[in-house]
């Protein structure tokens, strides 16, 4: 062979080498962003518990609440646990209610659950309230544990009829955190 052809053998070696290196390097990067784009549609899919409709305040012997949760996810939710704490607007006082629940079924996309609060009337007075509703559940397709918070308040009754929950103000949330942490609640 002469050196004119061992030189284009040489070259056209280094060419198909480079070649090959990048179709490798684009391969690489086309799983990568694949294996994102997964984790991202996965994470999408997780269960999520929104109030399917706004929580209902009965007096009967005492104050009821019920929350209607609605998973809008596309995961079920398992091991659904509520923690529920209940204080004065005046944020003085001690905590009148602070429990936990735990629910054994399976919620599945579209299907609603509901939270029952019943409180005496030794437990509180018809004046005005914070609720806090602390919920955690696993997303048993990805085995991923959630958590979600809910800050509301209840103003107690105008003119002898019970006022509807709303969500807190940006401003009531630090007020909140600071009652909780100062009353040692564990939201766990």
């Amino acid at each position: 062979m002469s050196t004119k052809e061992d030189k284009l053998l040489k070259w056209s070696s280094i060419i198909a080498t480079v070649g090959t290196a990048i179709l490798a390097l684009t391969a690489l990067i086309t799983v990568y962003v694949t294996l994102n784009a997964w984790k991202v549609q996965r994470e999408d899919a997780r269960p999520y518990l929104s109030l399917k409709e706004s929580p209902q305040v009965e007096v009967r012997d005492g104050v009821e609440f019920e929350f209607k949760f609605n998973n809008v996810g596309i995961h079920p939710a398992v091991n659904l646990s509520s923690q529920t704490i209940i204080f004065d607007q005046n944020l003085q006082q001690k905590p009148i209610h602070n429990e936990r629940y735990d629910l054994v079924n399976e919620i599945p996309k579209d299907t609603s659950s509901s939270l029952m609060i019943a409180l005496t009337p030794e437990e509180m007075d018809l004046g005005a309230y914070y609720l806090v509703v602390l919920l955690q559940y696993t997303d048993p397709v990805i085995d991923k544990h959630y958590q979600q918070s809910l800050l509301l308040k209840w103003n107690g009754f105008k003119e002898g009829k019970a006022q509807a929950i709303v969500h807190v103000q940006t401003q009531e949330k630090d007020k909140i955190t600071s009652y909780l942490q100062a009353n040692q609640v564990n939201l766990n």
